[in-house]
């Protein structure tokens, strides 16, 4: 598929612009909701249209038929996840719906598209890395306008986002990756004859709903020992070991059954972290919110940051802030490293680091602390509470002096010794006690020292006076008045999730989801923009109003 031979034309159809644009021509409320249309025409349109440049490469020069033009085909999958339609709704938009064409710079008599090549065009960003295409192209011009501060301060938080799949047991999902294999190597013309057992079993029999524990261990079984036997016989077939579904039988096998000392297949007591929950989504991983004993979901997780607002709004102000970036993650990943792409992000973008990063305590630990530091960065949030153990006191509860090797503990008792630790994996740690002396006689000794002990021993890290500093900052009312600041993030991913859909994945794979987050990402920012210049643009009406009734009174 080559390149349009037609380009779009700098300026939105005049004949549908005149239309929209004469007010006493439409009702008021379908003249409001064409203000949207006329804006993206004028403004979202024309710095799509910069980034033709990344796009001309995901095409052949001159090669088939010309395809549809790829920037209004980026225009339109943003403006379906602004308006959460489907791609044949959205195909109808362009086809029907006048303002569509004005935001497209569409004329009349052009030809609409079949909605099969939105999913060839997502495919095609994809495969040529191009997920954030649109994201970028809205961030740079929130930088360029004045909207986003290269270094401002900014909040992080994640939510996550399920998966576009069914949800299956374990003997539902080894039954089906082998079904899978089956169709795949039968569609290629190279089924051995002796796998028709399989066939029958796997592809043209299901599971009985009504089956009996004991049945459904025993079908168990018999999907390991045949999920073995496959990948004994496809060892010597190389077009079938080739295949992508050979490799997820073999990761499913191992990932469900272990070989025991006569080499026979036997489940696994538990699954690894990252197993496959469904062969139709294998990227998806199953996860659940610590904090919440009901929230778990098999799919993904979103970083999200946006711009903090230096001054409070007035009542009816839309907010300025703007999002700045949208990472998609593996469910099980963690928020830690999860901030240090979202940094590395805003880097590719030309983004400075974030003067101030306000986020909740999955993010703080004393190397994150210490790291913001060294980068000339605040890092602002609540530091972890060191580990309860029971009744005694905890390491808060004393003034660690790790520099110096000393402590002083509640009693005001400074220690005695010091150890030095060193783990494997390259972390070092200190042990503090008190010598038996000083314990013995200490009045607070039920309150501090464990009833298996005859001193005290706290054990805390390098970097353990920047979490003291956190935590007693944390005591403060500046510091809580300061943390209102993040809450503000909550609400946003309450609008992404249900303004945008981000909850639910629409297509499969981390790629691809990626390629969704990113656009509503884009589609966020672009509506935000919209109603901060729509409420401008009433105040700005309203002090000329107020001045010209002054002078005329």
């Amino acid at each position: 598929m080559s390149l349009p031979r037609h380009m779009p034309s700098a300026e939105p159809d005049p004949v549908l612009l005149a239309i929209f644009e004469q007010a006493e021509r439409i009702p008021l409320a379908v003249r409001r909701q064409a203000e949207f249309f006329i804006f993206f025409a004028r403004t979202v349109f024309p710095l799509l249209e910069a980034y033709r440049d990344k796009l001309q490469p995901l095409y052949c020069a001159n090669n088939g038929r010309p395809a549809w033009d790829p920037v209004r085909l980026l225009g339109v999958l943003v403006l379906q996840f602004v308006l959460r339609l489907t791609d044949r709704l959205a195909a109808e938009a362009v086809q029907y719906d006048q303002r569509w064409r004005l935001a497209l710079h569409l004329g009349a008599r052009e030809a609409a598209f079949d909605p099969s090549l939105l999913v060839v065009f997502r495919d095609r960003l994809v495969d040529n890395a191009q997920e954030g295409l649109a994201f970028t192209a809205v961030l740079d011009y929130l930088v360029a306008q004045g909207w986003v501060p290269k270094r401002s301060r900014q909040r992080l938080d994640s939510t996550h986002v399920r998966g576009l799949l069914s949800a299956m047991n374990r003997l539902e999902c080894a039954r089906e990756t082998i079904r899978l294999l089956l169709e795949d190597v039968e569609a290629g013309g190279i089924l051995p004859d002796a796998w028709a057992g399989y066939w029958e079993l796997y592809v043209e029999s299901k599971l009985d709903p009504r089956a009996g524990k004991t049945a459904l261990e025993a079908k168990s079984a018999r999907a390991g020992a045949d999920m073995l036997s496959i990948w004994q016989d496809a060892a010597e077939c190389r077009p079938i070991t080739s295949r992508d579904t050979f490799v997820l039988l073999q990761r499913v096998f191992l990932e469900n059954y272990e070989l025991d000392a006569g080499g026979r297949a036997g489940k696994k007591y538990s699954q690894p972290t990252g197993s496959v929950h469904n062969p139709h989504e294998p990227e998806a991983q199953w996860s659940s919110k610590s904090t919440t004993k009901d929230k778990s979901w098999v799919g993904y997780k979103v970083q999200v940051a946006e711009t903090v607002q230096e001054q409070p709004r007035a009542a009816g102000e839309p907010t300025a802030n703007f999002l700045t970036a949208v990472v998609t993650q593996d469910a099980t990943a963690s928020d830690k490293p999860g901030m240090a792409e979202v940094l590395a992000e805003q880097r590719t973008m030309g983004l400075d680091a974030p003067a101030a990063l306000y986020a909740d305590g999955a993010y703080i630990c004393s190397e994150a602390l210490a790291e913001a530091r060294e980068q000339g960065r605040e890092l602002r949030g609540p530091a972890p509470a060191s580990p309860d153990r029971g009744k005694v006191f905890t390491v808060e509860a004393f003034d660690v002096h790790v520099e110096e090797r000393h402590a002083i503990c509640p009693a005001q008792q400074r220690s005695t010794q010091c150890s030095h630790i060193d783990e494997s994996r390259g972390r070092s740690y200190f042990r503090i006690e008190w010598n038996d002396a000083i314990c013995a006689i200490c009045p607070q000794k039920a309150d501090c020292v464990s009833a298996n002990q005859s001193h005290r021993t706290i054990v805390v890290g390098e970097l353990h006076s920047i979490l003291q500093d956190r935590r007693r900052e944390m005591q403060t009312e500046a510091f809580k008045e300061e943390m209102r600041r993040r809450n503000g993030i909550e609400g946003t991913q309450s609008e992404m999730v249900r303004g945008y859909g981000m909850r639910q994945a629409r297509y499969r794979g981390k790629a691809k989801v990626r390629l969704q987050n990113y656009l509503i990402g884009a589609a966020c920012n672009i509506r935000r923009l919209f109603r901060r210049l729509a409420w401008a643009a009433i105040q700005a009406h309203n002090v000329e109003s107020g001045a010209m009734s002054a002078v005329a009174g």
